[in-house]
This record gives structure tokens, C-alpha cells and sequence, in this order.
């Protein structure tokens, strides 16, 4: 996926399952017929189970499913730090707007929009 846009984000939040999410491994509450060799993403009462192939589960199996458990939370703080890289963007614009001096006015200004773009990359709204 590379449609990360704030929009986009606030989308696939309002139409995921509510969290928190989590992830769980190992015997207790092993579907029948399994064994220790699983994993289960649990968001809400929706279960993503999944039994590896391997033996014992790769650590990126765990890492995978701990991360997709994070996303909703992950997925949140981009909105956030996006919402506040806009405050600052436009409090930054004011006060220079406000400084007698012009060569300050562009340099703030030109500064703090360079480190937002650096920041957001092409996901700026």
C-alpha cells in the first residue's frame, strides 16, 4: 500500500474493526486439531489466525503480527504528527509574518516548510 495520505488513513480507520488490537502465540487456547505453531491477530471478536510451516515459528512471523496488531495505533500517530506539523507550519508562518525583518521572515519560513516536506514526503494534503 502506498496511499498513506492523511485522508486515506482516516479511512482505513473508520472502517477497520475497533481495537485495541492484539496479537497472541503459543498453547493456551489453540484451536482444535492445532498445535503450539500459531499465531492469532485479534481485533475485536474478529480472529486472523495463522499456523507456520515452520518449526518453531521464524521470529518474523511474531514480528509480522505484532506489527499488524500496532497499526491502528501506528496509523493514529501519523495523523497526529501530521495535525502538528501543520500547527507549527502555520504558527512559524505567522510569526514571521509578524518580524520586521524580511531576510528572517523567508529563511524561518523557508526552513520549517523544507522540514515538513522532508517529513511528510509526498503524503502532504
Amino acid at each position: 500500500m502506498n496511499n498513506l495520505t492523511t485522508y486515506h488513513l482516516k479511512h482505513l480507520l473508520s472502517q477497520a474493526t475497533p481495537g485495541p488490537w492484539e496479537s497472541r502465540y503459543g498453547v493456551a487456547g489453540v484451536p482444535e486439531g492445532w498445535d503450539e505453531y500459531w499465531v492469532i491477530l485479534q481485533m475485536g471478536r474478529h480472529r486472523l489466525p495463522l499456523r507456520s510451516p515452520h518449526y518453531p515459528l521464524e521470529d518474523e512471523e511474531y514480528a509480522n503480527f505484532d506489527l499488524a496488531a500496532a497499526a491502528p495505533e501506528l496509523a493514529q500517530e501519523v495523523i497526529h504528527l501530521r495535525d502538528a506539523l501543520g500547527y507549527l507550519v502555520e504558527e512559524t508562518r505567522l510569526a514571521a509574518e509578524n518580524s520586521e525583518d524580511v531576510v528572517v521572515q523567508k529563511r524561518v519560513a523557508d526552513a520549517i516548510k523544507t522540514t515538513v516536506a522532508k517529513i511528510q514526503g509526498d503524503h502532504d494534503e
